[in-house]
């Protein structure tokens, strides 16, 4: 009798025994499948903000309104931005003479007639900056007239904002506040926001709230306005903003 008592506890603890392994065994199952397995999907790279356009390469990117060619004697392209602030010629210079139609100048002297033609942009201006201290160069041939700002001139090799004038800009003598408009200067076509003027190599547009031009292949030009101008180029990497 107690073999036989003890032989029938013995099947009663292996099963209890079984009946843990197999709770075990769900368990664990259980809490595998509370694991988030990863997808194959390739981590993405955040994007950072992506770099305003520089000058040059929102002029590329403005279409232009009107292509022009190589500036004749009697027309050259032209143009007044819609604010009437700043107007803008493709022309010529020699010796430093430029063929300016707006205003008296030396450029059909004589004296100047073996100088080689230079293609340059000439831009005036009603209301502008004053010219940096990094613009300054030199006493205006000894005149000592000063840099009072309101032009700017990009040819091959450089930009310059603020030459050496004394006066008024022709600009500023047409459509400024107590301006007078000839026949010539209101003759001068608007160009609208969003459109360029291409001649000679050089592209300017109206841009923000001023005027840029550039020389295409080089990168140098400059932007203007009345609040400020930038020079920019290949050996100006920093803008000079109004002091």
């Amino acid at each position: 009798m107690v073999l036989n008592k003890r032989s029938s506890r013995a099947p009663r603890t292996l099963a209890t025994a079984g009946t843990w392994c197999a709770v075990a065994v769900a368990a664990a199952v259980a809490l595998s499948g509370c694991i988030t397995v990863p997808n194959n999907a390739e981590p993405t790279a955040m994007q950072g903000p992506t770099a305003p356009q520089g000058y040059v390469e929102r002029l590329k990117a403005t279409p232009v309104a009107q292509a022009t060619g190589e500036p004749g004697a009697e027309e050259l392209p032209q143009f007044v931005s819609d604010s009437r602030n700043i107007a803008c010629v493709f022309t010529t210079s020699r010796a430093g003479n430029l063929n300016q139609p707006w205003e008296p100048n030396n450029f059909s002297d004589g004296a100047n007639a073996a100088a080689p033609l230079v293609p340059v942009v000439n831009c005036q201006m009603v209301g502008y900056p004053p010219v940096g201290e990094a613009d300054k160069v030199g006493t205006c041939s000894g005149t000592h007239v000063g840099y009072l700002g309101g032009t700017a001139l990009l040819d091959p090799e450089k930009a310059v904002y603020g030459g050496c004038r004394a006066g008024v800009t022709a600009v500023e003598a047409a459509f400024g506040p107590r301006g007078t408009v000839s026949q010539q200067m209101g003759e001068i076509p608007v160009l609208a926001q969003g459109s360029a003027m291409d001649a000679q190599g050089y592209r300017c547009a109206p841009l923000d709230d001023g005027v840029a031009c550039a020389n295409l292949a080089t990168g140098t030009g400059f932007f203007i306005s009345a609040g400020k101008y930038e020079i920019f180029g290949a050996e100006t990497d920093a803008a000079r903003p109004t002091p």
